[in-house]
């Protein structure tokens, strides 16, 4: 299940219902995906058990391809989705998770989403899902759970070894760029528009030998760029097309650096 389709996995899981397919379909749990039950589903605090499960859930997705943890679906002997065991004030127990966020791990694992599913019937019990991505900070500690680093398999977390730890700590930390477009109308009766790139860097390594390709819609026309972007419309068998490409500059991690405002429509 590569990451994608962890995430529409994920957002596919709305209603208790949804659960309750999975039960009828006797989901196994996978290398992307983790039942767990409360140890008491009667109040939202969060138990020992839970503290150690949650913690080890989030070490050994984020130091893996990442997953999507459901609370309140208990499991058979096989591993398969077996029952369904709704928490009761559910929206607290999500935020009491989302709190220990900051504590569960070392490093802290970013951007893990954490959503509530009402029970049928119900306004304050149900399930939490939490979707755990891969994270270019690992390895991560699970502070909770004895302290030890976890990875996932299909048969569950593991206790990283020590050699596992030194490819993980021995590893040159890696970019991870977003690109951002901003379209910025000129004001009066100005015709052309300005299309503004941008690029962030989330990851921890310094980002080089940078570009993208943009193409437009068949109705606009590429009136000027700047700051090294090329109109190579012609290159592109006549599609309104603009490229960037820099062999020398670096983006270092977290920061901003605007390109071009090159278009017309």
């Amino acid at each position: 299940m590569a990451s994608e389709e962890v995430k529409e996995f994920f957002r596919s899981l709305v209603s208790e219902s949804d659960l309750q397919k999975l039960k009828e379909e006797k989901t196994k749990e996978s290398l992307y995906l983790e039942f767990k039950t409360k140890a008491d589903s009667r109040h939202s605090q969060l138990d020992d058990d839970d503290r150690k499960n949650f913690s080890k859930a989030l070490s050994g997705f984020a130091n893996s391809d990442g997953g999507v943890l459901i609370w309140g679906v208990a499991t058979d002997t096989k591993d398969q989705a077996k029952a369904l065991k709704p928490i009761t004030e559910v929206h607290a127990f999500q935020s009491v998770l989302k709190k220990s966020l900051i504590n569960s791990t070392q490093p802290v694992v970013d951007d893990v989403l954490l959503e509530a599913i009402v029970k049928d019937g119900s306004d304050s019990d149900g399930y939490v899902k939490c979707l755990i991505p891969a994270s270019d900070k690992a390895p991560h500690r699970a502070m909770l759970a004895d302290r030890e680093y976890y990875k996932r398999t299909t048969e569950g977390f593991y206790r990283l070894e020590h050699f596992d730890l030194e490819d993980m700590f021995g590893r040159r930390p890696h970019p991870s760029l977003d690109i951002i477009v901003n379209l910025r109308p000129r004001p009066g009766d100005d015709p052309h528009e300005e299309v503004q790139f941008s690029f962030r860097n989330e990851g921890r390594g310094v980002a080089r030998y940078t570009g993208f390709l943009c193409t437009f819609d068949s109705g606009v026309q590429v009136a000027g760029t700047r700051d090294h972007i090329q109109d190579v419309t012609r290159l592109n068998r006549g599609v309104p097309t603009v490229s960037y490409q820099d062999n020398v500059g670096v983006i270092h991690p977290s920061s901003i650096i605007l390109f071009c405002r090159p278009c017309d429509y």
